[in-house]
């Protein structure tokens, strides 16, 4: 790999492993969205609000990181994938395909409802779009998901340097004084990092 391709793949890693962390979150936050919805979760209600309460306002919050993750202002995420998993290229394109019906409703909601609120109007006029297409807009979160889900698979494989990338970031971080909250080894496994690199020999050994 020439000095520019390496270069160039170094630095969609390291995007990736800041969508990564992003990507976790929300993969939580979905657990949490799906099971306010099946009254798996009893949780404390002060002020007297319902699951189906709880439910609504998790969903803002995985629609917004859902708009984040795709926007070309936000992370961009489908031209990266097809980048970094070439194999899964058909795939990606697919599922974008599927999502792209309801993607201006989804951004609409995140930029007037979600992350942000806008003037009455549009602030309320964004969520009655997602109420009238809830369906699809759920089911095209869950593909979204469940792609990731498959990527995420194949890291190992298809992403073996992924490890030392993130070690690389750390130690940058941590020569420049940033501190990112928790000690490095639990900072890998509460990302689902790889513990130690997939280090390719170069030659074989005799």
């Amino acid at each position: 790999m020439g000095s520019v391709a390496k270069k160039m793949r170094s630095d969609a890693l390291r995007r990736y492993v800041v969508f990564r962390i992003k990507a976790i979150e929300f993969l939580d936050l979905g657990v949490l969205w799906q099971g306010l919805k099946r009254n798996e979760f009893l949780p404390y209600t002060p002020v007297n609000r319902t699951v189906h309460d709880f439910a609504w306002s998790i969903r803002t919050m995985v629609l917004s990181w859902f708009a984040l993750f795709i926007d070309k202002n936000g992370m961009d995420v489908i031209p990266l994938w097809k980048e970094l998993f070439p194999k899964h290229r058909a795939e990606i394109e697919k599922v974008w395909s599927e999502i792209q019906p309801v993607w201006k409703t989804v951004r609409g909601f995140r930029d007037s409802a979600g992350f942000h609120a806008d003037k009455p109007r549009k602030f309320f006029a964004a969520r009655g779009e997602v109420i009238a297409q809830v369906k699809e807009v759920s089911e095209a979160v869950a593909k979204f998901e469940r792609l990731f889900k498959t990527l995420l698979r194949s890291e190992q494989s298809e992403l073996p340097e992924l490890g030392s990338v993130v070690d690389e970031f750390l130690d940058e971080l941590d020569s420049a004084g940033v501190r990112y909250e928790q000690p490095r080894q639990e900072f890998r496994t509460h990302y689902m990092f790889p513990t130690v690199p997939n280090i390719v020999p170069t030659t074989n050994p005799d």
